[in-house]
């Protein structure tokens, strides 16, 4: 099946993550998307996939819009798409869920598991929670694969895979694509997918920067350089030696590499008795050293792209002309290079290798706006005991509010921080829903009356001055909520943990465990939006599984029911993390530290405090008043 994109645009937080797309991915084809962290691949997964829909343009799937069934997609992380107690169970799920009849689904399951690898008789009724990590892999690429949908989409497949268990996962994806399925890979393993693919997108800053073949990237390490991209080993080592002499043409993988290598000549110099390899192997390493030192060397594969680009006289770099027609590059890519670059490189090169004579200008790429001051960094430049005297002074105070009016007051202000910090409305939507949907609930039962009701609706009776009392109460608590919020969302663990202990710390002479205190109400404090952002990636790999109905059939009791399990095994295994972290630092509480925050007070500092404690007081008055 394949795929057409056209001007797609997705915003996160008010910030643009996708920048007018338009692509065309081939049918039977394997596409693989690339970039550096935050250039926008698993947004522009995501939309493919149809989990989120795009703010501007479309994406059609072969003739028509997306079927739930004909498009499958495999996160990063596989204990975050596991919720069944058998591996049997959890791949039948997806298929429930799309509609596949209860008498298909063993033979689909058994073929799925054939397929990746896995051997029904042995896995079927394991637990997902107990296998590796290359199993949990395959048996994720399994569920997605046994519906038979048209297009598969992998988000950083080969990530926390040993040598082995990735080559044996590359084997099973161009197996997959040579039965005909359309595979998109987003990945930073561009030595594993570059010689599988047919297709190679770049993406830089939210837009496409390359779109074609895997060849014109391999052959000029300028391309990939500008997209912040390392080359491959086997392509820096090829083009090294194309520059000395030692090759013809530029490998596509690593084996064509080392079969090139092995067509090389023997030297007549060697030694009697010398083993061919052997002397093949020092031969291409003494014509390599005699390079200048400014030439990378095949022992210098951990070079990276950007130290390659900086010399890019010394890079083979094609032509504008030599690039495919199929290959798409923006127009400030083909900007040639100053003349004082380029002279200055023509004259740090070996006399018999020309400059290139067009090399994308790394500038016109990654030209930026100077950064604006945003409400967030003018928060976090806050001293945090500032912070820590406002969330305690205003904790106190909406605690002893028993009216309408002071919490009214407090919303007001709470709503006016959370303005100033640049906090956008749909992260605060994220993070308030599940304690809304929880504290109505309390609301009404706090509401019932059974004896004497003041109205009733149907066979509930309500009191009013319950639902009036419960409505403050439950206003106090999100408030507080909102605090913690607004404190966790503006400060960072480190100056969060320094402004408790330096509070604290006089405690310390009356025997109490200042340093254990501070790091447990750290660590607590940021271990709500932790869990909140796993429950949205479980809530995320649900949906993915199938079909996709309203916001409430997506929170039915079974659905919530499967996402407590792995989400009681990701919070387990984070505090085990932890722990771990904190003993392999050798954490004594006993023991003086020098501290990871310096903590400095200014004269902003001492405005805000002030106007914390005016702010205080004024609420304090009017909790009295009213």
């Amino acid at each position: 099946m394949s795929i057409r994109i056209q001007d797609v645009t997705f915003r996160y937080d008010g910030r643009t993550a996708l920048d007018t797309i338009c692509l065309d991915l081939p049918e039977g084809g394997l596409t693989v998307l690339c970039g550096v962290t935050g250039s926008g691949k698993s947004t522009l997964l995501r939309v493919i996939s149809g989990l989120v829909p795009p703010a501007a343009g479309s994406v059609t799937y072969g003739d028509g819009p997306r079927d739930p069934g004909v498009v499958s997609i495999v996160f990063q992380q596989p204990e975050t798409q596991l919720f069944a107690g058998t591996v049997y169970k959890d791949i039948e799920y997806g298929l429930e869920q799309r509609k596949v009849p209860k008498a298909s689904r063993p033979e689909l399951i058994r073929n799925a598991l054939g397929k990746v690898g896995l051997a029904y008789e042995e896995f079927s009724e394991r637990s997902p929670f107990l296998l590796s990590g290359g199993e949990k892999r395959r048996l994720c690429i399994a569920g997605a694969i046994a519906a038979n949908p048209q297009l598969l989409i992998l988000d950083e497949p080969t990530a926390g895979l040993d040598p082995q268990a990735a080559q044996s996962l590359l084997e099973m994806i161009a197996g997959l694509k040579q039965n005909g399925l359309t595979v998109v890979v987003g990945t930073h393993d561009l030595e594993s997918f570059f010689p599988l693919a047919d297709q190679v997108v770049v993406m830089s800053q939210g837009s496409v920067y390359y779109s074609g073949p895997a060849g014109p990237l391999t052959a000029d390490p300028a391309l990939l350089g500008t997209a912040g991209l390392e080359l491959p080993a086997y392509a820096r080592i090829g083009n090294t030696l194309r520059q000395r002499g030692l090759l013809a043409g530029q490998p596509g993988s690593t084996a064509e590499l080392l079969a090139a290598l092995r067509e090389q000549p023997i030297p007549r110099t060697a030694a009697a008795g010398t083993p061919p390899a052997a002397v093949r192997s020092s031969s291409a390493a003494d014509s390599l050293a005699s390079a200048p030192a400014s030439v990378p060397t095949p022992a210098s594969a951990s070079v990276t792209a950007s130290a390659t680009a900086s010399a890019p006289a010394l890079a083979s770099a094609p032509s504008a002309a030599s690039i495919p027609a199929s290959a798409s590059v923006p127009a400030s890519a083909s900007v040639t290079a100053s003349t004082t670059a380029s002279a200055s490189a023509s004259a740090s090169a070996p006399a018999s290798v020309p400059a290139p004579a067009d090399v994308p200008a790394p500038a016109t790429i990654h030209a930026k706006p100077a950064p604006k001051t945003t409400g967030t960094a003018r928060w976090q430049r806050l001293d945090p005991r500032v912070k820590w005297l406002g969330m305690v002074l205003f904790s106190l105070v909406i605690l002893g509010m028993h009216s309408l009016l002071p919490l009214l007051g407090a919303a007001a202000l709470l709503a006016g921080l959370l303005s100033s910090a640049d906090i956008s409305w749909r992260r605060m939507v994220w993070f308030f829903r599940p304690f809304v949907i929880m504290f109505l609930f309390l609301w009404i039962l706090s509401s019932l009356s059974w004896r004497s009701p003041d109205f009733s609706i149907g066979p509930l009776g309500f009191s009013t001055s319950g639902f009036l009392q419960g409505g403050i109460s439950i206003s106090r608590f999100l408030l507080l909520i909102g605090l913690g919020f607004l404190f966790t969302e503006t400060t960072t663990g480190s100056p969060l943990r320094e402004g408790l202990e330096w509070a604290i710390a006089p405690l310390g002479k009356l025997g109490l465990a200042v340093r254990n205190v501070s790091l447990a109400v750290s660590i607590t404090l940021q271990f709500v939006p932790w869990i909140l952002g796993k429950l949205s990636q479980l809530q995320l790999a649900l949906n993915s599984r199938g079909r996709q109905g309203s916001r409430l059939k997506r929170w039915t009791p079974r659905q919530v029911f499967l996402l407590l399990v792995p989400l009681l095994i990701l919070v387990i295994s984070m505090g085990d993390e932890l722990s771990s972290a904190i003993e392999s630092r050798g954490y004594d509480p006993r023991k003086k530290r020098t501290p990871s925050y310096i903590l400095v007070w200014r004269r902003t500092d001492t405005v805000a405090a002030v106007s914390i404690l005016l702010a205080a007081a004024l609420l304090r008055w009017l909790s009295l008043a009213g």
